[in-house]
């Protein structure tokens, strides 16, 4: 009596302060003007999913024939909690945002002056739309542009973020036509690069001045600008991991109910039911997680490859002229793509390192509680090959750095070739030229092919320890337990082996990722840290420019000696004419009158003409 009241008393606290809870949230939303209301939604959610329990525990009550109001009355009380619950999961997003939303006005009024192809034959306006979209509305001057067209998923309900529902509109266009600029919405701030550029530049900024400029690691202002949203797509990941162990739990039950075991005895048939049905409710949960986990992790690799694009670009302008020819063009160019890509394309599985773990720790115990001690024999045979997956790292290491300085020296000695490319036009250096990058293109795909070779024999060992850890436990199993190995046993065990299978092989790829992120933060560290060109303030004070002198004597003298002789005008009658060539002032201007002729000949370019009579 006094505990079920402490405990009635107690839920009712709870739920008082729960409300308060709510309505301080529901006000703090509204007051930011954004995301009003998502607070209640989400307390209706996790209101349903309460009511749901009370509703099944009620009902064991009334089949145990213990039947009393307050029980009939909980019962009752989980429809409405289920309908506003189901509501809640399915309501649109109330956003302040939703007044981007684009405006089609003066698309129609361009339809209804010009009239659509489908209405000229005379179809219906509906069937019009569909068929040919209206042409975009070009602004007149002074016509403020139309707003940019608002994502679905600044207004997508739960429900449809869950379930990727919100992209089913540009989808169904792109099925119907060839999608268009205005078809596609308008990028979000926290996607938009200038806006991971400007966080990754304030957390290099941040890790110089806290560190120093020689010991600041480029990881840690990655971590810096981008951990937060790292680490929360990880509860996906765990809840992912969790729900993928419950197939075998259950396939364990409902095996041992169809062979008849004892452990099993109690189970009805509604609850073998039921347990198939949790196995699909598990599966569509583990899915769900799983592709919001992967949707971030992608989400979070553009982010980061447009970043860094970015800061390594403004790094480069930035550099003093003998750190730029330090480092070459091929590779800054490197830096703003390859690394940039492998780092992007590496953020969606980091979380995999520890996941590979998680799984198969708990793997392990669940074969320890169904085959005992055997389940050991594997977990050895990975301990085991712990220092040969060390050793694959390093030399995985070791011929990653040749790829890459293989691939800078032959990206380098490319982009020379085309910045001279008419020098080697004129002198005819094509076969030479031709040769070196033949060169250059052998090597690399020398530590090409090595690294390949030897991450094809690390494949091979890895792919191999799933059945050698499945033949050792088998066989321990055999020989050591007296009990015999029945089939919820088998079936169990064969599914753990099978989820076994993908972190066994997972984890050295995992690890060779890191090795490999490794190389190319240490590369993007140093490049960062270069010297730099000393920031000119906008203040300051412009230079005096020099007071020119006037020119000496001397160099006035030489100016005028090296004057070209002045033009004389032409003659302006024939008089003048003939007076000007007897004298020998043609275009000559010899003295000499034995040569003049010559002289005044090759002077003038021609002959004479003979003075008039």
């Amino acid at each position: 009596g006094g505990e079920t009241v402490r405990f009635e008393m107690s839920c009712h606290a709870a739920g008082f302060v729960s409300w308060l809870a709510l309505s301080a949230l529901s006000l703090a939303e509204r007051k930011a003007g954004r995301g009003a209301g998502r607070s209640v939604r989400y307390w209706c959610i996790a209101a349903a999913l309460l009511a749901a329990l009370r509703f099944e525990a009620a009902l064991v009550a009334l089949g145990q024939g213990r039947s009393s109001p307050r029980l009939l009355l909980s019962a009752a009380s989980f429809l409405p909690a289920l309908l506003a619950g189901g509501l809640s999961l399915f309501e649109p997003e109330s956003d302040s945002a939703s007044a981007l939303a684009p405006t089609r006005h003066a698309a129609d009024d361009d339809e209804q002056r010009c009239g659509s192809p489908a209405r000229a034959v005379g179809a219906s306006p509906a069937r019009a739309r569909r068929a040919a979209p209206p042409l975009p509305s070009v602004p007149e001057a002074g016509e403020p542009a139309a707003p940019p067209r608002q994502s679905g998923e600044e207004r997508a309900s739960i429900a449809s973020l869950l379930t990727f529902s919100w992209v089913g509109s540009l989808l169904a266009a792109g099925r119907r036509r060839p999608l268009e600029a205005e078809d596609v919405p308008a990028l979000s701030q926290e996607d938009s690069a200038a806006h991971n550029a400007g966080l990754l530049h304030a957390a290099w900024e941040g890790e110089v001045a806290r560190r120093g400029g020689l010991d600041a690691s480029f990881f840690g202002a990655a971590h810096a600008a981008f951990g937060r949203y790292f680490w929360a797509s990880a509860g996906y990941k765990l809840v992912n991991d969790v729900f993928i162990f419950v197939n075998p739990a259950l396939i364990n039950v409902i095996v041992g109910y169809i062979n008849g075991d004892a452990s099993q005895a109690g189970l009805s048939r509604g609850g073998a039911f039921g347990c198939a049905a949790a196995m699909f409710l598990a599966a569509e949960v583990q899915s769900l997680a799983l592709g919001q986990y992967f949707f971030r992790g992608f989400r979070l690799g553009l982010r980061v490859r447009a970043a860094i694009g970015q800061v390594v670009y403004d790094k480069a302008l930035r550099m003093t002229a003998e750190q730029r020819a330090c480092f070459g063009v091929g590779p800054i160019v490197s830096y703003m793509q390859i690394d940039a890509a492998k780092i992007a394309d590496a953020v969606p599985y980091l979380h995999g390192i520890w996941s590979c773990l998680l799984q198969l720790g708990i793997a392990t115990s669940m074969l320890y509680s169904v085959l005992g001690p055997a389940a050991f024999a594997g977990l050895g045979i990975m301990v085991a090959m712990l220092p040969l997956n060390v050793w694959v790292g390093k030399k995985q290491a070791v011929f990653t750095k040749r790829i890459m300085r293989a691939r800078d020296g032959r990206v380098s000695l490319i982009s020379e070739v085309l910045q001279g490319v008419r020098m080697l036009k004129l002198f005819a250096w094509e076969p030479p030229t031709l040769a070196e990058v033949r060169a250059k293109r052998a090597v690399e795909l020398s530590a090409l092919t090595r690294g390949a070779l030897f991450g094809t024999v690390s494949t091979f060992l890895w792919g191999a320890a799933p059945i050698f850890v499945t033949v050792a436990t088998f066989a321990l199993f055999a020989a050591v337990s007296p009990d015999p190995l029945t089939a919820p046993k088998a079936f169990t065990s064969l599914t753990l082996f099978t989820l076994m299978r993908f972190p066994l092989n997972s984890l050295p790829n995992q690890i060779t990722r890191v090795i490999d992120l490794s190389v190319s933060f240490r590369r993007l560290t140093k490049f960062l840290s270069a010297e730099e060109l000393a920031p000119l303030p906008l203040d300051a004070p412009l230079e005096q420019p020099p007071t020119l002198r006037p020119p000496s004597a001397a160099a006035a003298a030489l100016r005028l000696s090296a004057a070209p002789p002045p033009v004389r005008a032409a003659p302006s009658s024939p008089l003048e004419e003939a007076h000007t060539a007897l004298l020998g002032g043609g275009g000559g201007g010899g003295t000499d009158t034995g040569s003049g002729s010559g002289s005044s000949s090759s002077g003038s370019g021609g002959s004479r003409r003979p003075p008039p009579a």
